[in-house]
């Protein structure tokens, strides 16, 4: 029997109070289970659904792709209105993380933006499409600065589509330092700051190339939420009917189905979707007692991230670095099997959207425990976010039930919920690589030989993410 779901070992539970990280809740509990069962068991499901996969006709599997429920029209959104009330909401939580209180789980700004933004929000992506593209609180501070200044309405220079996504990647990358490896984000005034130097690099991205291609290529988040959200079972297409002209209708189709429309991205889309994956694999890593040994610190004693923070820098890199290295192995070892033609760079940038499901079941996994109880200190500082006394929503003196994550019986559901999410976004990720194949491929013999070596990847992929949830961590 070995240790699993251990969400603070218990030594490290009776010692000194441990210092702010981003993910603030207590985990104390150390649940015991078979987990190499879990393990091995989640990647045979992976294998077995390859062979699965293998045997089904391809013409049942094209009928499965076109399957479609009309849900009726789309809304129309209020030009920028959505953009102008999300840009009100984020300033209030900046004023609160200057103004109100010093304690991460009792300011808003903190348990909104790393619980009910990071997680909640990356969640309904995933269920209802990219929301963020109205949403986003950029288009109203766009709107805003060219109404005060109108020299700042711009643009002042044509987009290089030749670097594609290479800002979205660096802004990606430092926004993940920030969340995993920076001493202090959580401090309320820190992550304020942050924000508006955020802001402020948005705004002179969409000044000096204009809103829509900063949006596209260069605003991360824009980039990142609008790949989650191609795993929505809900699409929206152009209304084809004479009395429909310029509405969008809706529809509901099978999960994941969006990611075969994307197309082949350019090398830049292929390294940001591998960003997303490595970036939440290596928050799982860096706080196993594995990897505080690796680095020569002593798990039961961890100073803190003060004393990691370069090497820690290094391993942030050095995940993306060997994920991207794995896979380019794996899409050229099936080039190899398959005896396909087709370049290199594009079957790096036809394959990626596979990896998709799998960045977003770990996201799901990795931070479901922290979103479970960090979700309700994000409610009750909701309802006095200056510290003023107020409550405005009732919940200013709510119970948080922090005991979630401390019974047996809701610890042991939590534990199979992550499990099953990894398995089944790795179960997905095969579904979508094997249509892809089948698309490209002459036969379905060469499909499922040029299938393998990502087959393996997702496998091995799958062992590793169940044996990071079963890893005594520091926090």
């Amino acid at each position: 029997m070995r240790r699993s779901l251990a969400l603070v070992p218990a030594l490290a539970a009776a010692a000194a109070p441990l210092p702010a990280l981003a993910h603030v809740t207590d985990r104390a509990f150390v649940l015991l289970l078979p987990t190499h069962l879990y393990a091995w068991g989640g990647g045979l499901a992976v294998a077995l659904s390859f062979a699965v996969m293998a045997l089904i006709p391809m013409t049942r599997l094209r009928a499965v792709r076109r399957l479609r429920l009309p849900l009726g029209d789309l809304p129309r959104v209020a030009g920028v209105v959505p953009s102008l009330v999300s840009l009100a909401v984020l300033a209030g939580l900046v004023v609160a993380g200057y103004v109100g209180d010093r304690d991460p789980l009792s300011n808003p700004l903190p348990t909104v933006v790393w619980t009910i933004w990071w997680v909640g929000f990356t969640l309904l992506h995933a269920l209802a499409g990219n929301l963020w593209s109205v949403l986003n609180p950029w288009r109203g501070l766009h709107r805003l600065a060219a109404a005060i200044m109108p020299g700042a309405r711009g643009p002042f220079l044509a987009y290089p589509r030749a670097i594609g996504f290479v800002p979205a990647i660096v802004l990606f990358f430092a926004f993940a330092w920030f969340e995993l490896v920076y001493e202090a984000p959580q401090d309320p005034a820190i992550l304020a700051s942050a924000v508006i130097v955020y802001a402020a690099i948005t705004l002179a991205g969409m000044v000096a190339f204009g809103v829509r291609d900063w949006l596209h290529y260069g605003e991360a988040f824009s980039v990142f939420f609008r790949v989650v959200s191609w795993l929505s079972p809900l699409v929206a297409a152009a209304d084809d009917r004479a009395e429909g002209a310029g509405r969008r209708r809706l529809a509901l189709t099978v999960p994941g189905a969006g990611l075969l429309d994307i197309g082949t991205l350019r090398l830049t889309g292929v390294a940001f979707v591998l960003l997303a994956l490595s970036s939440v694999s290596f928050d799982g890593l860096s706080r196993t007692f594995w990897w505080v040994a690796l680095v020569g610190k002593n798990p039961l004693e961890f100073p803190g991230r003060s004393a990691v923070l370069g090497v820690n820098t290094l391993g942030l890199a050095g995940v993306f670095a060997a994920l991207f290295g794995v896979y380019a192995l794996a899409v050229l070892a099936g080039r190899w099997l398959a005896g396909s033609q087709e370049g290199i760079v594009e079957s790096l940038g036809r394959y990626v959207v596979a990896i998709v499901p799998i960045a977003f079941g770990y996201h799901f996994a990795h931070y479901l425990p922290a979103f479970i109880v960090d979700g309700q200190y994000a409610i009750r500082a909701l309802s006095d976010p200056f510290a003023l006394g107020w409550n405005l929503f009732g919940t200013a003196d709510m119970h948080v039930h922090a005991a979630l994550l401390t019974n047996h019986a809701s610890v042991t559901l939590v534990y199979n919920l992550q499990v099953g999410g990894i398995v089944v976004v790795h179960v997905m990720a095969v579904v979508v690589a094997h249509f892809l194949a089948l698309r490209r491929s002459g036969s379905a013999r060469q499909a499922i030989l040029g299938q393998i070596p990502m087959t393996a990847l997702m496998i091995g992929y799958t062992v590793f993410g169940l044996w990071l949830l079963s890893s005594p961590t520091i926090g």
